[in-house]
């Protein structure tokens, strides 16, 4: 059994960085999250790696997250009844461009955390961004008219119904 990781993308927000003369600069944050069901028996070695981490490499992390464009990272462990669930949390601008930074770049310590990351997770960040997309199968906004269901099964996108009139 091979467990998969979900990547959702969250409605973006705003966040202000002050500069020296004190004058705001708004930009959009976007917050992406991932939910990992961790693989059996992995848990220590997650911990493990998190504590190296904030510890004696932070600052290589810092500067490693900081060339990607992420602003800030929180990572939770939730116990299930059967099994572990990391949560991560990532805020960026631009989420396609900092996982892309993360899975190509050549610096060291991003091939020596992505090696880390691959060997805990058991599948290759850089495989897993050449579709970053998957499959697509429900999409709704409330931006939609009211009825209106888009759905893509097997490749193949479903009839929409709109029962707003033309």
């Amino acid at each position: 059994m091979q467990a998969r990781g979900l990547v959702e993308r969250i409605e973006p927000g705003l966040d202000a960085r002050r500069r020296g003369n004190k004058q705001k600069e708004w930009y959009v944050m976007t917050q992406l999250q991932i939910a990992y069901l961790l693989r059996p028996g992995t848990q220590e070695r997650w911990r493990r790696l998190y504590q190296e981490l904030a510890g004696s490499r932070l600052n290589k992390l810092e500067a490693c997250w900081r060339q990607a464009g992420i602003s800030q990272v929180q990572v939770r462990l939730v116990q299930l009844l059967h099994g572990e669930l990391m949560l991560i949390t990532l805020h960026m601008q631009e989420p396609q461009q900092a996982l892309q930074e993360l899975a190509t770049s050549k610096r060291p310590f991003d091939h020596w955390l992505r090696e880390q990351l691959q060997a805990l997770l058991g599948w290759n960040l850089q495989e897993a961004l050449a579709d970053p997309q998957g499959d697509l199968i429900f999409i709704w906004s409330a931006e939609r008219s009211e009825g209106e269901v888009s759905s893509r099964s097997e490749g193949e996108v479903s009839s929409v119904c709109d029962t707003s009139s033309s």
